[in-house]
């Protein structure tokens, strides 16, 4: 701050940085200014009212102390509208001692009038000392110059009288005075040193304090991203434990049911050849009919939890994920078709990966169905994205988004969990998107899923690249 430098040395005690250093500086001038604010009204109101003092103790002079009183009064209203304007800040140790001084000035000018070295308007003098250390807060070298010119001034108006010989009693008061005056001076310098380096150290706490708590936030901030990593870890672990869980329990399952289906088969198959040979027809077949289509319908998901659970090591060749993009577009041709979809596609022919391409192409069929599906459900126009995205060194991803009606947050979290659909009853078996989990997962890559309700639902799948 300007004008402070100078002053560092006389009350800053510690080390401080430079921003603090001007934090200390600017708190100091606005206390200060507000201070001199509060001095320069109390003087405003008690200069005139001492005046009464005047009549009482010198009556013969009191129009002429009365004028003075006011001429004081105008100087210290003319410092107070100074210390409201901008340049105070940069001016206000000066400023604080003004007032003060000013007041010292007609004090000792009343003093002079009287030529009495004795006179108890001494007392006035002590009253701008204590003003300076009670209010202002000077520092230690302001504080030891005002006290001295106080005392100067007061040595200066006194000693033609003194000089002039006067009487014994007058010049008892008049060291009696000296006495006060320098005693008092002293309080207030040794109370300036004293209160600056409370004031100091007390600053210098807060910043501590205030270190310390930013501090505390950085860390607090560091410790909830990493609760944050760990619970995103946690349920990632959770989930691969859950989905090798249900892999094992799938296998057994399809031993146990994989058997008794093909038995029924076959059983079916007979039936309805010895119905054929009999010529039972009619309801029969139609019931026969029905069976046999649940029986394929079983059959199909045994299929489906056969992949899922033998998804595990990833024996395969380098190949062109757009190329393995395109089989699931080209199987899926007609249905997009169909729904008179805006399919749009951005990829990168030269991005390889490594892993099984059939199994690839099955977890890009299964996404793009699923948004074909989702995007049937609405009436504005559809849109199916599927674009190659920036990414890692050693990763490439891809987005595939449609404008389809979103899924809720509580249907978000149990999106790959098996057997679990949102579809109507019989249009799903709820093991697509576990199976694609399981098929990314065992390639060492990732898929997340984002959705926003009537906005749509983006899937992004990460899979390492293949650079040979």
């Amino acid at each position: 701050m300007p004008g402070a430098s100078s002053r560092d040395e006389t009350f800053l005690v510690g080390a401080l940085s430079v921003f603090e250093r001007k934090r200390f500086f600017a708190e100091d001038s606005e206390a200060t200014l507000r201070n001199v604010a509060l001095v320069a009204k109390l003087a405003a109101v008690l200069v005139p009212l001492f005046s009464i003092v005047d009549y009482i103790v010198y009556p013969g002079y009191f129009y002429s102390f009365l004028i003075l009183r006011i001429e004081c009064v105008v100087v210290i209203l003319v410092i107070w509208f100074a210390s409201r304007q901008r340049f105070a800040r940069r001016w206000y140790r000066i400023i604080a001692t003004l007032i003060p001084l000013a007041c010292a000035i007609f004090i000792s000018l009343m003093i002079y009038r009287v030529g009495d070295p004795g006179t108890p308007y001494y007392a006035g003098l002590i009253l701008c000392l204590v003003a300076i250390g009670a209010l202002l807060h000077w520092t230690f070298k302001e504080a030891i110059i005002s006290t001295c010119l106080v005392f100067g001034m007061f040595l200066t108006v006194t000693l033609p009288a003194v000089l002039s010989g006067p009487h014994p009693r007058s010049m008892a008061y008049f060291i009696n005075n000296c006495v006060f005056i320098g005693a008092v001076g002293l309080i207030v310098i040794l109370g300036s040193y004293s209160h600056m380096r409370l004031r100091n150290i007390e600053f210098q706490t807060r910043m501590r304090l205030r270190r310390n708590q930013i501090e505390l936030r950085e860390k607090n901030t560091k410790i909830q991203e990493t609760l944050a990593t760990l619970s995103e870890t946690e349920k990632q672990l959770y989930q691969s434990d859950k989905m090798s869980f249900l892999g094992e329990l799938s296998a057994g399952v399809i031993h146990e049911i994989g058997n008794p289906l093909n038995f029924t088969n076959q059983a079916l198959f007979a039936l309805r050849k010895r119905l054929s040979k009999f010529g039972v027809k009619n309801d029969t077949d139609e019931v026969i009919t029905d069976m046999q289509e649940g029986l394929d319908r079983m059959r199909g998901i045994v299929s489906d939890l056969r992949e899922f659970s033998h998804i595990g090591d990833i024996r395969g060749a380098s190949f062109s994920l757009s190329e393995a993009i395109l089989g699931a577009l080209r199987m899926l041709k007609q249905p997009i078709t169909e729904s008179r979809i805006e399919l749009r596609t951005d990829l990168d022919s030269t991005a390889k990966v490594f892993g099984v391409k059939n199994q690839i192409v099955q977890v890009f069929a299964n996404l793009v169905l699923n948004a074909v599906q989702a995007i049937e459900s609405i009436d504005r126009p559809g849109t199916l994205t599927i674009a190659l995205l920036e990414s890692a060194e050693d990763l490439v991803s891809i987005q595939v988004a449609d404008n389809g009606p979103g899924i809720s947050e509580a249907n978000l979290k149990h999106l790959f969990d098996p057997f679990y659909t949102t579809k109507n009853p019989g249009e799903g078996t709820g093991l697509g998107l576990s199976i694609c989990y399981r098929i990314i997962e065992a390639h060492g890559g990732t898929i997340d899923v984002t959705s926003t309700l009537s906005a749509g639902t983006t899937f992004t799948v990460s899979l390492r690249k293949c650079t040979a």
